[in-house]
């Protein structure tokens, strides 16, 4: 029988539409910035629109694999959950890329996706994908949410996982026609706030036997990862390096959690350090392809591991730890600084690592007063070095400039320094950049990214613009994706474009820099500005440092 819906019976006024809830359930779970495009199937979504009307900022963007990224970079800089929404079938496919790069570098996040209507599944039915499948490899858990008055509970759950344990994204499936049911407000389950999440402590038999390890090693190190993040271990890991003097050497993504200006915190050794302790403690992080999964040649292989994490399946995955133990960083830290202090006599190994150190970190970089044209990529680090805030976010996106940037560059603040993780993906430079400045308003923040990488996602400089969130980028144009030597090989010749151009007709602040005399009053004055700026240094295309080598740049690099 056909309805007619124009004469329907309205649905009682102590209804509302299902989607309508989504605000305040974000709003309960602490959620005060949200990134979507088309939200859950246009600008004016209900959901988006009574998340706005919680008092949730909402920022539009140009592409969901970038508010993906943004979210990402808004939880790493504000340790909060970051908060995406998309419409369906290719919106929320196009978060993808970015759900995956949280999902590997353990960020936590919550993508919300619209979805066909349940009652056209399999009639190939307008934008209709099996987006569970295509998720559920790349987050910790993903959901449809088929009964309506369950979205507030659902949300709660999504929140719960991407923070229980090691964190990381999760993903609700919201099917239109659940989402456009009216549903009696009276049978709704409403949960509670968050409470804090479990913080697990070393048993007093793990501690013991950790500083037996400790006091019969001749060279203990400390190893930590992204768990010192999540956990706000940052002062309590400077305590416990101040307290018992063990040298830190830390993962890429976590850098300056303790300031690498410190004398501890080693860089151009770190890998001799790894080579040769005898005594590792591995704290927040988990074996990959960073650390070589904790096996020689990067660690010695007579090594005894201590292997402190907050997600059991972490703590002995891959390689065995003489004491594993499930514990929060933070609270771990505070009882080791506790039970391992004071420190005794500084051995001539920490000495010796300490020394070298300080000898490659004072070597005047090679291309520092180099004037000549093209320009050297490490004349322009050397000018960033020298300018950048302490407290600024940094953000590097790209191959050579990831390279040539992260060994001379040192980080001195936490959340100061950040790439795309394990994933290795490029194009996250201006979307992390935003989200960090949601995060983090009052702080500079600073983006670093190759011609290459600013071409994934530059248009989001529009973004930054229509918010006025004022990031600072520098586009390293080497006029490809990668150095000349390789381009045959890993990337594609581009000719060296004016970016700044594009950042200036969207609204932004563009400069074009050819002459290494300029590179300094160029960034003073992008650091000035009142609005998103972009200077565009074109170096020499010939300059390479692919492999993580340096070539022959003449410089002994801290990563």
């Amino acid at each position: 029988m056909t309805v007619d819906t124009a004469t329907a019976p309205a649905p009682p006024a102590t209804t509302q539409v299902a989607q309508h809830m989504i605000g305040r359930a974000l709003r309960d779970q602490g959620v005060t910035s949200l990134f979507f495009m088309l939200g859950m199937g246009g600008p004016d979504s209900p959901a988006v629109t009574a998340a706005l009307a919680e008092g949730i900022d909402g920022y539009y963007v140009r592409h969901e694999g970038a508010a993906a990224m943004m979210a990402h970079g808004y939880a790493r800089v504000s340790g909060k959950t970051g908060v995406c929404v998309t419409s369906l079938g290719p919106g929320t496919t196009n978060a993808l890329t970015g759900v995956a790069n949280a999902f590997l570098d353990a960020a936590p996040m919550v993508l919300l996706g619209a979805a066909a209507s349940g009652t056209w599944l399999g009639r190939d039915g307008y934008q209709e994908q099996d987006q569970l499948s295509v998720l559920r490899p790349v987050v910790k858990a993903a959901h449809r949410v088929e009964v309506p008055e369950r979205i507030p509970e659902m949300i709660a759950l999504a929140f719960h996982q991407a923070n229980s344990g090691r964190k990381g994204p999760v993903y609700l499936d919201l099917p239109v026609d659940v989402m456009d049911t009216h549903v009696n407000p009276d049978k709704v389950f409403w949960p509670a706030p968050p409470p804090a999440q479990p913080r697990p402590a070393l048993s007093e038999h793990d501690l013991d036997r950790i500083a037996d390890l400790v006091e019969n090693a001749e060279r203990p190190l400390l190893y930590v990862g992204g768990g010192i993040v999540w956990s706000g271990a940052g002062t309590a890991l400077q305590e416990l390096v101040d307290r018992t003097g063990l040298p830190l050497v830390t993962t890429p993504q976590v850098r300056g959690v303790v300031s690498e200006e410190h004398e501890l915190v080693l860089t151009a050794s770190r890998n001799r350090a790894t080579r040769e302790a005898d005594v590792v403690i591995i704290i927040g992080t988990r074996p990959n392809w960073i650390n070589a999964h904790f096996r020689p040649p990067r660690f010695a292989r007579d090594v005894r591991f201590v292997n402190i994490n907050i997600e059991p399946e972490d703590v002995g995955r891959v390689t065995p730890a003489d004491v594993g133990a499930i514990a929060d960083a933070d609270v771990a830290i505070r009882q080791l600084t506790e039970r391992l202090g004071p420190a005794r006599q500084r051995s001539a190994w920490v000495s010796g690592l300490v020394a070298r150190d300080a000898e490659v970190n004072a070597r005047p970089n090679p291309h520092a007063t180099d004037d000549t044209s093209p320009i050297h990529p490490l004349r322009m680090c050397h000018e960033i070095k020298a300018l950048l805030p302490p407290d600024a976010v940094f953000i590097i996106d790209g191959h050579e400039t990831l390279e040539f940037a992260r060994r001379t560059i040192l980080s001195r603040s936490p959340g100061n320094y950040m790439t795309s993780g394990p994933n290795g993906c490029m194009g996250v430079g201006v979307p992390m950049a935003i989200g960090a400045k949601v995060a983090a308003p009052e702080r500079p923040v600073v983006v670093l990214m190759g011609d290459g990488g600013f071409g994934w996602h530059g248009m989001e400089y529009d973004t930054a613009i229509r918010h006025e969130l004022n990031i600072t980028g520098i586009v390293m144009n080497n006029a490809g994706f990668t150095s000349a030597p390789t381009g045959g090989e890993t990337g594609r010749y581009l000719g060296y474009q004016r970016y700044d151009k594009v950042v200036e007709g969207l609204g932004g602040h563009g400069q074009h820099v050819e002459q290494a005399a300029d590179i300094r009053p160029a960034l003073e004055r992008a650091l000035a500005v009142d609005r998103p700026s972009l200077v565009n240094i074109c170096v020499d295309e010939h300059a390479q440092a692919a492999g993580g080598l340096l070539g022959g740049a003449g410089i002994e690099g801290t990563w």
